[in-house]
């Protein structure tokens, strides 16, 4: 008879059972050798939960113990098998009530464990991890033993004043993989155990608010539909992810959406698909929840280099497509932190990462950030100076310059790079500057911010401009640093002479950074080339366009002279 509290079974009971069954030692020998292994293990893990040993060596020795105790069911015979050793009834049942006490006391040193910590519910994933390894007939009756283990562990819960559960978010993944299993009895056991477990995240998520009856009124309608709910979650993915955003805690979530990309691996194909299946609906629902968002961008990064032809490889590119909704800044900074060049996967999830128009603007203004640092620049926090370095570590401008290459010419990146036309246009003549400085150490890294403005050029309706200036070599010279202001201020003439629709952004823009704080004296000097040329479009216009804010006024003399020296020629314009 399963067990449902680890009370009713004694020491004594066991001994007395033990004393029953030794007469058919030799009838079936392999299952009383199971037996006394079982009451041996279990007697070295009641000892230890009553001990004073290091909580992580107790946990670490007693998981040792259940696998032993796991390992040891998985070699049993089938109950048939075993019947059929009996040669009379009472044999045969004595024989079926040794089997089943085997399991119960399996299940006994599950439930002991949980009475003394939550914290060991995390064995119950472990067994699902070593199910998982051994597709025995065992399955079912293991699915039931750790559905009573938390059933106890919710019914224990409500009754707790603290709930320390950290290992809810990988035990809801492995749990959520079986409620879609072939055998409907492992699938019914899996989703009445999510929702056990659905209980305990509850719990631990109300514990501590001003009310805490809510933990148990919630609590106590979860047990008393539980059977309703479970069939919910049998072959209903979408019903899983939902509640599990709406349950967990965001760390808890972040281990669920982590375990579950792991499982994208598996050599089991089916279980590669329910994984991807369970992780994009949740991610759908509830992105925003989920914490340590680099680290999983990360993952992806380094299973996709590991194997680029990887079976799941569109659908962990969704991840980051997801993941870039609701978190673009954390995304693309982990993606703007790998060496340059970016190998082909990098560029695969760059082009994941902007395949969406709504985050376009957030990801365009994370680059632009990136974008006022200088490559090879650092901070020396001892003399609070800025020194150059070239460790490839310190590259994320570089990086961000060849990302705009990609996403610039996407077409959901259309609206975007319009509005933010001025601030890309400026941030990359700036990057050409900076680069124009590295040429003669990083040859293969200079050109990126170069084809990075030409990308936008012909991505914002300029390409006459693009044409005018590759007839005039342009671009064959932009990075070398003896031509590089005279090749600035080609650009703003050419621009100038195209009379370009996003003048007046880009004239407002122009000013505000030609009166904002101290800049790098080259950043001053390309600002000034481009405000001249840019200004004299149209004087009457640009007179208009600032006499109309009154807060310009007072500075609008910046623009009555401005000296240029640019090469070997000299400008004056007033």
């Amino acid at each position: 008879k399963s067990t449902r509290n680890p009370k009713t079974v004694t020491n004594l009971q066991i001994l007395q059972y033990g004393m029953k069954w030794h007469h058919m030692a030799h009838e079936a020998r392999s299952l009383v050798d199971i037996y006394s292994g079982l009451l041996s293990n279990q007697s070295v893990i009641l000892a230890m939960n009553s001990s004073f040993v290091d909580p992580l060596r107790q946990f670490e020795s007693q998981l040792k113990k259940i696998e032993s105790s796991f390992r040891m069911l998985a070699s049993m015979p089938s109950l048939d098998k075993v019947k059929q050793l009996g040669s009379s009834n009472e044999d045969i049942e004595d024989l079926e009530n040794l089997y089943q006490n085997i399991l119960n006391m399996f299940e006994y040193s599950l439930l002991s464990l949980v009475t003394t910590d939550f914290y060991k519910l995390q064995i119950l994933k472990e067994i699902l991890v070593w199910m998982s390894e051994d597709s025995s007939y065992l399955q079912d009756r293991i699915m039931i033993i750790i559905n009573t283990v938390l059933k106890f562990a919710a019914w224990k819960a409500r009754r707790c004043t603290s709930v320390d559960a950290p290992c809810l978010g990988v035990l809801a993944a492995e749990l959520s993989l079986l409620c879609s299993h072939d055998d409907s009895l492992i699938a019914q056991q899996a989703s009445l155990g999510m929702c056990h477990l659905f209980d305990i995240a509850k719990c631990q998520h109300d514990i501590g608010k001003s009310n805490p009856t809510d933990s148990k009124s919630h609590s106590v309608l979860l047990s008393s539909n539980v059977e309703v709910l479970a069939k919910k979650f049998q072959q209903n993915k979408r019903e899983i992810a939902q509640t599990v955003g709406q349950t967990l805690l965001p760390s808890l979530l972040t281990d669920f959406v982590r375990s579950l990309l792991m499982k994208l691996s598996s050599p089991d194909d089916k279980i590669a698909s329910e994984a991807a299946s369970i992780l994009t609906l949740t991610l759908t629902f509830h992105s925003h929840k989920v914490t340590m968002v680099s680290k999983i961008v990360d993952a992806i990064y380094k299973q996709l280099c590991e194997n680029s032809f990887h079976n799941m490889k569109c659908d962990m590119l969704g991840v980051i497509t997801l993941l870039t909704r609701t978190s673009p800044k954390k995304v693309i900074f982990q993606l703007m932190d790998y060496p340059v060049p970016a190998d082909d996967t990098l560029i695969q999830m760059w082009q994941a990462a902007g395949s969406e128009a709504t985050p376009a603007p957030h990801v365009l203004k994370t680059i632009l950030l990136i974008l006022k640092g200088k490559p090879g620049e650092m901070e020396d926090s001892l003399t609070e100076r800025k020194r150059f370095s070239l460790d490839a570590t310190n590259v994320m401008p570089l990086a961000a310059s060849q990302a705009l290459c990609t996403f610039l010419p996407l077409g959901s990146y259309k609206k975007a790079v319009a509005q933010f036309f001025p601030q890309l246009l400026m941030a990359l003549m700036f990057q050409v500057s900076y680069s124009s400085e590295l040429s003669l150490m990083l040859t293969d890294r200079t050109l990126y911010a170069q084809d990075a403005l030409r990308a936008l050029l012909n991505c914002s309706g300029l390409q006459e401009v693009d044409i005018t200036l590759t007839k005039k070599s342009f671009w064959n010279h932009l990075s070398e640093e003896l031509y590089h202001r005279y090749r600035v201020y080609l650009l703003a003439k050419t621009l100038s002479g195209c009379n370009f629709p996003q003048f007046p952004e880009t004239l407002h823009y122009l000013y505000k950074l030609s009166v904002e704080g101290p800049r790098r004296s080259e950043d001053n000097l390309i600002i000034v080339i481009f405000l001249t040329e840019v200004s004299f479009i149209d004087c009457e216009q640009l007179c208009s366009h600032f006499l109309s804010l009154p807060k310009f006024k007072s500075k609008f003399q910046f623009l009555i002279c401005l000296p240029l020296n640019i090469g070997s020629h000299q400008y004056l314009r007033s």
